[in-house]
């Protein structure tokens, strides 16, 4: 059997888990086996977080959603950097909720130490042509969150390469514009 409901018996059984009643109730007057709500759930985010309790179209889902997510690509083996490249072009999102939600901090140290070994082994992704791609995205005007997403590369791997690499790190350096440059250049 798929792991996925009819229409004819999701759409009712989500309204009612919304109201609050019991998963079990709500499933035997469907005709449906509690079991197959269960199954079901491992692939329906909506039912998944209606049966959590959470309102799947309230603002508070997207958060859930995207913890979950995070959690995920780490329990994955994904860096904490490579999982907010995945989720959140980048941005700092899981930071923000690290920081405001102790546990959440607390719950991806834990994924993540379980993870550690098969990190450890995973070759470097940061091939000599992807470091002339990523330079050229620099020298083009990029920010170095945007080249390394360009090229396919986390930045904590450039961060580390510059700290392992001097002539890496000499190949980033701005070009000093003197204080006298008119604003806009020429």
């Amino acid at each position: 059997m798929p792991d996925k409901l009819p229409t004819r018996a999701r759409t009712p059984l989500l309204a009612r888990l919304r109201t609050g009643e019991a998963v079990q109730a709500v499933a035997e007057d469907l005709g449906v086996p509690v079991r197959e709500v269960f199954r079901a759930a491992r692939t329906d985010t909506e039912l998944a977080l209606a049966l959590a309790g959470v309102d799947p179209d309230g603002a508070e889902a997207v958060g859930v959603v995207g913890r979950a997510d995070y959690l995920r690509l780490l329990a994955l083996g994904a860096s904490p950097s490579l999982a907010s490249q995945i989720l959140f072009d980048g941005a700092g999102q899981a930071n923000t909720w690290r920081s405001e939600q102790p546990a959440f901090g607390t719950a991806c140290d834990a994924v993540a130490a379980a993870t550690v070994q098969r990190a450890e082994r995973r070759p470097s992704r940061f091939t000599p042509e992807r470091r002339r791609q990523f330079l050229e995205c620099l020298r083009a005007g990029m920010a170095t969150t945007k080249a390394a997403a360009e090229v396919g590369i986390t930045t904590a791997t450039v961060y580390q390469r510059r700290r392992r690499d001097p002539s890496f790190a000499a190949c980033q350096r701005p070009v000093a514009i003197p204080h006298w440059w008119p604003v806009g250049g020429r």
